[in-house]
């Protein structure tokens, strides 16, 4: 059971008080084992029998040499614990203060949540961004508190074996640095940071959750279609939702309160008209561009009655340092979707139009290499398309006929076809120059797998080049298999990734059921 606040808050006397107790143990074997000797040593008792008890004394007093050498040993690492919990427990009290800091958040100490004030929806949009920033900081300290909690009690629990003459405990691996570096391939899932079984406040079912950066430094996680209840499609709906993230000291994301309100209150990315004529009632993320300090995203206009067609089109939004007041299309990034006939429409849950793979794309990501021009990997929306690539010119971004098709040997010019550079069909993109090498995350809807693929030159080489590292494989809901994630999707690679710890997000939904419906974070070491 995990550690609260309140726990460590009442450590240090209780430590203290073992800690005395230990001492005291300590003293009364040695002042048992000086009296024994004493005793012996003033005894008039000749002849074998005094010799043998005289012997037995003495041994008793070693015996109690040994003890009371063991047990202040013990003493004294009990001692370093009770000064380690009171420095926590002071940095406890830290961060309570802070939380009593205007603007006020709640904390409760005996669970750890953390909670906006009930005066919250009262407030005005640039004092709940505010309080939505300090709850996301908050989680990540306390993250960090019981981490180190962790850490104590395990000193802790070695001192008291040693004191009992017991084997040391194996310590609890917890943490990231417990289980040691992550090997070449190796990918591990941290748990949820949204949705099911993390819910944050207003929301107990999300996906998606991309993190960007926005101009100022600060960082947000873009949900998707997110709900109040705890299943898919439960309760107040979330039409996509920004809140803010703090990471604690294991890399962990963490969460503040939704910065865009439900049921199209403070809609973070309104629908353009051209969407809604075109039949769309909701909006969605669809992939993001890097460039400098700038990001750029990709949205779709979806219905919510009609799955994941992006019907109402695609467009571009520039990010800017207030996701409460939405982000509008850019001008003249819009394009109409253009479907074909699915020629698969005949199986059991395909739709029976698919995007084009001729016309614009539907989701995207991108980022601005080392030679100045903007590299963008490009698929379907409705995941029924292979990876395409594309390069632009930094001021050319939300002119999208400007982008160049790489046509297999060269990228092309307006009007060329894009060649697939992928074998299979896409949903999700994630790509990232990190430690100057491209990096391509997402979802491979041919396997059912979440992958990642480091590339060592241009980035139109990835899927040629590079080795994928399964990040969270596919499974069936009603086989459950260690390390099988079934309905995966997602692969959002985190800010602050390295080649060899990446973090990255994966969703989970279960479509039958509704539940769960979630975020998760693995941390991949995809550098092969």
């Amino acid at each position: 059971m995990a550690l609260t606040l309140q726990e460590l808050l009442n450590w240090p006397p209780e430590i203290g008080d073992l800690g005395k107790a230990a001492h005291d143990v300590a003293t009364n074997h040695a002042d048992s084992a000086d009296f024994l000797r004493s005793a012996m040593q003033a005894a008039d008792w000749d002849g074998g029998s005094g010799d043998t008890a005289r012997q037995a004394v003495f041994s008793t007093a070693g015996d109690h040499d040994k003890q009371a050498e063991r047990i202040k040993a013990a003493a004294t690492l009990i001692d370093t614990a009770h000064q380690e919990a009171d420095t926590l427990a002071n940095k406890v009290k830290d961060i309570l203060n802070y939380a009593a800091e205007a603007p006020a958040v709640k904390v409760d100490p005996a669970t750890n949540e953390v909670s906006p004030p009930d005066s919250y929806n009262y407030m005005d949009a640039e004092t709940q961004t505010k309080v939505s920033e300090k709850i996301a900081d908050l989680k990540a300290r306390i993250a960090d508190a019981i981490i180190e909690g962790d850490r104590i009690d395990d000193e802790l629990a070695k001192a008291i074996a040693k004191a009992s003459g017991l084997p040391e405990p194996a310590p609890s691996p917890m943490t990231t640095p417990d289980l040691g570096p992550l090997q070449p391939g190796e990918s591990r899932n941290m748990g949820p940071v949204a949705g099911t079984g993390a819910p944050i406040d207003g929301i107990n079912a999300a996906d998606l959750g991309e993190v960007i950066t926005l101009p100022d430094g600060s960082k947000v996680a873009i949900l998707g279609d997110s709900y109040s209840g705890g299943k898919q499609g439960e309760g107040t709906h979330y039409p996509s939702v920004a809140v803010p993230v703090s990471f604690d000291s294991q890399g962990k994301a963490h969460f503040g309160t939704p910065l865009t309100g439900p049921d199209g209150k403070n809609v973070l990315f309104p629908l353009p008209p051209e969407a809604v004529q075109a039949g769309a009632n909701n909006s969605l993320p669809a992939g993001s561009i890097t460039v400098g300090k700038d990001t750029y995203m990709m949205v779709v206009g979806t219905n919510t009655a009609e799955g994941l067609a992006p019907k109402g089109g695609s467009w571009l939004v520039k990010v800017t340092n207030d996701p409460s007041k939405g982000w509008t299309v850019v001008k003249d990034s819009y394009k109409p979707w253009d479907p074909v006939e699915n020629p698969l429409a005949k199986r059991p849950f395909e739709p029976p139009l698919i995007s084009n793979p001729n016309s614009a794309p539907t989701q995207i990501s991108g980022y601005q290499g080392s030679d100045g021009k903007v590299y963008i990997a490009a698929d379907g929306f409705d995941r029924h398309q292979p990876v395409t690539m594309y390069r632009v010119d930094p001021n050319q971004i939300f002119n999208r006929d400007a982008w160049e098709p790489w046509n297999g040997q060269s990228f092309g010019g307006q009007g060329d076809s894009a060649i697939p550079i992928s074998r299979g069909v896409f949903g999700e993109l994630s790509m990232r120059e990190i430690d100057g090498r491209p990096v391509l995350s997402g979802f491979n809807s041919t396997t059912g797998a979440t992958e990642v693929r480091v590339g060592s030159g241009m980035p139109t080489e990835i899927f040629n080049t590079a080795e994928p590292t399964v990040v969270a494989a596919g499974g069936l809901w009603n086989q459950p298999v260690p390390g099988q994630y079934p309905q995966n999707y997602g692969g959002y690679i985190l800010p602050g990734s390295t080649l060899n710890n990446m973090g990255i997000l994966v969703s989970q939904w279960n479509t039958s059921t509704g539940n769960p419906y979630v975020v998760e974070q693995f941390q991949v070491n995809p550098n092969r």
